[in-house]
This record gives structure tokens, sequence and C-alpha cells, in this order.
């Protein structure tokens, strides 16, 4: 599934918008075509809490593209190329009058990315499809990696017994694990910037359309190692 838009041209000359590939591990690359012409080039990887609240996956699908052309104002067409499908979307925005260029476009919009926080991430679990992931790994592995990823350290036995075992019991939710290693005191040392989910060492898989559907889970009850 393919989801997503321009949004706005900025008086800066920078496209702002979204683009989600479901199909895709990797951040969609995108072309912004006017006249048939390449007059922008993104990645789409940035971190919109929006999108994460409006249920579109993990929410790190937001790009920023730089205006490679002289546009008058007005009302415009551009196309939103995909090349990888070889398909496009048409959309219409306002071009404003446009300021002059700055001398590193590409710095700037660079050093404007985001990720997400600990705590959006324990506002929404259900982004990330963990009851799957867990099917999928194993649940001791999926203790380990979702140890590693909140806390930056693997589990103690007796921590990693314990949570196996809750999971393994349905006593708790893998969500709501989550969310109890997101809340501990032991991650709010660690500060709130959590790794994004394009990084290598992400653990999970990326989440399909029919995983951002599921609700966030709150813990049925604590667990403690």
């Amino acid at each position: 599934m393919i989801e997503g838009g321009l949004e706005a041209l900025q008086a800066d000359g920078v496209f702002v918008g979204w683009l989600r590939d479901t199909a895709l591990d990797t951040p969609a690359v995108l072309n912004i075509r006017y006249s048939g012409q390449v007059v922008a080039v993104a990645a789409a990887r940035g971190f919109r809490p929006d999108l994460l609240e409006a249920g579109h996956g993990h929410g790190h699908y937001g790009f920023m593209a730089k205006l490679g052309a002289a546009l008058p104002p007005g009302r415009a067409a551009f196309e939103l190329y995909l090349p990888l499908h070889d398909q496009g979307m048409q959309l219409r925005l306002n071009v404003p009058r446009l300021a002059a260029p700055t001398p590193a476009p590409i710095a700037a919009i660079v050093a404007g990315e985001t990720t997400w926080k600990a705590t959006d991430l324990a506002r929404n679990p259900g982004c990330l499809g963990l009851a799957g992931e867990r099917a999928r790994m194993g649940t001791p592995r999926f203790v380990d990696v979702t140890f590693r990823f909140v806390l930056r350290r693997w589990p103690e036995p007796p921590e990693s017994m314990v949570y196996c075992l809750a999971l393994d019991e349905e006593r708790l939710a893998p969500e709501a694990f989550l969310v109890e290693l997101l809340e501990g005191r032991e991650r709010a040392d660690l500060g709130q910037a959590l790794p994004s989910p394009w990084d290598p060492e992400f653990p999970y898989a990326q989440p399909s359309a029919e995983s951002s559907e599921a609700q966030p889970t709150k813990p049925r009850r604590k667990v403690r190692a």
C-alpha cells in the first residue's frame, strides 16, 4: 500500500509532505516533477508525530525536498513520482513568492530531521505489530531485543525469566511489556530519544498496513522482575 502526498511548498523553496510504502523496509525514495521535469528528490524518513497518532505505521515517513528550479507564483500542478514502482500521483499546490536560494539547503534539511521519543511510542505501542513480532521471533528473543531497543542492554536472566513467563501465560501483552520498559525509571535516566526505525539495528520488522490498525494496549498489570 502506498499513501501520502505533497502538502506545501514553502517560501524558502522546500517541499513538505509524507510518503509511506508498506512493501518496503527502507524509506521510500521519491521525485517531484513539474511539467515533466524532476525539480526535487527526497527520501521519506523523517518522524511526524501526527502520522503516528493517526495510525500510519511508526510515523517516520515525512520528507522535505529542496526545489531545484525557478517557478512563478500561483497554483501549479506537480507529480509525486515513485521510481521504484514507476507510478505517480498528480497534485496541485500554491507556489509562493520564493525567497533567494540559501547556500547550504541540503545540510539545513538533514539537520531538521527528527526521530521519536519514548513518550511517543508509549502512547502508540500498537504501531509495531508486536504480537506478530513475538510470534516470529519466539518469546525469549523478543524479550532480549525489546530490552536492547528500549534500555540499551540485554536483560539479566531473572528479568528474562519473569517476562517470558508473563508473556507466555498471557498475563502481559507484548505491547504492555514494551510500555512497561518505556515508562520505567531506567529508561527515563537514558533520556527520551529512541533509535529510528530506519536504523540498521532496529529489531522489529517494518509495520504492515494491517498492524498499523492495532490499538495501543495498556498493561493488564505491572510485572516486576
